[in-house]
């Protein structure tokens, strides 16, 4: 068993038995704060529940139709907790409001002030274990519900001085506690709610952490400059994706090595991280428009025809395509021929360059001839 289920299924029992004694305090003892603290242990019962099957569905390995995880179930978990918890404050602040109005409030007996210690420091001892798993597992579930139960314990804090001024001559403190531990509710119950939703519209992290990984990013070696970055959470975890500028001479598996060595960075850099994403860009070409007009199939169109009629014996061993600054420019590696002199080569490389560009798709071209020595070793000259 997992601590996260552990520590849930502990919390539930204990407000089984809480709910049960507070139930029976405020009934025996007459205190009608006690028994609305056994309520708001009963609403835990059903928090613990969410807090249970949620848990164990985020736990789920990742599988085709969820490539991210299950790390939403925690978030919904977290936001429906966080519902409950304001509406269990509006609840208090109500059953204050009707104390307030009751002309003669009944006295409370002794047993009800100690059921109220005895949720007081079972409360805070289950919120203590609960955020120190959730802290250790980084879970913001089981953080909530930590704070659920930091919230009875609060309200069990409310209800044992409203008893005790009852008590002692003072009936007015029971609802006037009642309602400002209510309100203190609901402000931990607003922000839980408000985290949920946020996680759930993808919000992204603060913007010191985003500056931060963006000097991470833009330190990494190969990498000129970084932009678009976005970041947003799932569960607890950490999804970023990002654009980065390299040279734009590199090659594919150049480019995707300084990628990768991105990803890396920052996935050791941040333990919460569970994925990047790195687009590659040509320095200098992250604003221009994707499509160029022109693809490898269409260069190889232009070429072979080309080739075939020029003269001598010239053969083309790899080709390269740059999308630059909005230009089309065109690599060709040539294997020479060798009865061919440097200065007909270059007439008929000049003639094969010219009719190139002629296409308007062609803004560059960069020419190589390969020169084999001893038909083992080759080297490229420009």
């Amino acid at each position: 068993m997992n601590p996260g289920t552990k520590v849930t299924i502990i919390g539930i029992l204990s407000n089984i038995i809480l709910s049960v004694i507070k139930l029976i305090g405020g009934i025996v003892g007459n205190s009608a704060a006690m028994v609305a603290d056994a309520v708001h242990s009963f609403s835990d019962l059903l928090t613990d529940a969410i807090v249970l099957v949620t848990h164990k569905i985020s736990q789920i390995p990742k599988d085709e139709d969820h490539p991210y995880g299950h790390g939403r179930a925690e978030t919904i978990g977290t936001t429906a907790i966080g519902i409950i918890i304001i509406f269990t404050g509006i609840g208090l602040v109500y059953e204050g409001w009707n104390i307030i109005q009751s002309e003669s409030p009944p006295i409370p007996e002794p047993i009800a002030a100690g059921m109220a210690f005895v949720s007081i420091i079972i409360k805070e001892w289950l919120f203590r274990y609960t955020y120190s798993v959730g802290k250790k597992s980084n879970s913001s579930l089981l953080l909530a519900n930590a704070w659920h139960h930091r919230s009875d314990a609060m309200s069990s804090i409310a209800a044992l001085v409203g008893i005790i001024g009852s008590m002692i001559g003072f009936p007015i403190l029971d609802p006037v506690a009642a309602a400002v531990v209510a309100f203190m509710i609901i402000r931990v119950g607003y922000k839980l709610t408000l985290g949920g939703f946020r996680e759930l519209m993808d919000t992204a992290l603060s913007e010191k952490d985003t500056q931060n990984i963006q000097v991470v990013i833009d330190e990494i070696s190969g990498v000129i400059k970084s932009h678009d970055l976005r970041t947003r959470k799932i569960g607890g975890e950490i999804l970023i994706d990002v654009h980065i500028q390299v040279d734009s001479d590199l090659t594919v598996t150049e480019g995707h090595e300084v990628a990768e060595r991105v990803r890396r960075n920052l996935i050791n850099r941040y333990q919460k991280t569970q994925d990047v994403l790195v687009h590659v860009d040509g320095y200098d070409d992250s604003r221009v428009e994707s499509i160029y007009n022109i693809s490898r199939s269409d260069v190889e169109l232009i070429v072979t025809p080309l080739l075939s009629h020029m003269t001598g014996n010239f053969k083309k061993t790899q080709l390269r395509i740059h999308h630059l600054n909005g230009k089309n420019i065109v690599e060709i590696y040539l294997h020479g021929d060798r009865t061919k002199t440097i200065t007909e080569t270059e007439i008929i490389l000049k003639k094969f360059k010219g009719s190139l560009l002629e296409n308007k798709n062609i803004d560059g071209v960069k020419l190589y001839l390969e020169v084999k020595w001893n038909m083992e070793k080759s080297h490229s000259i420009k």
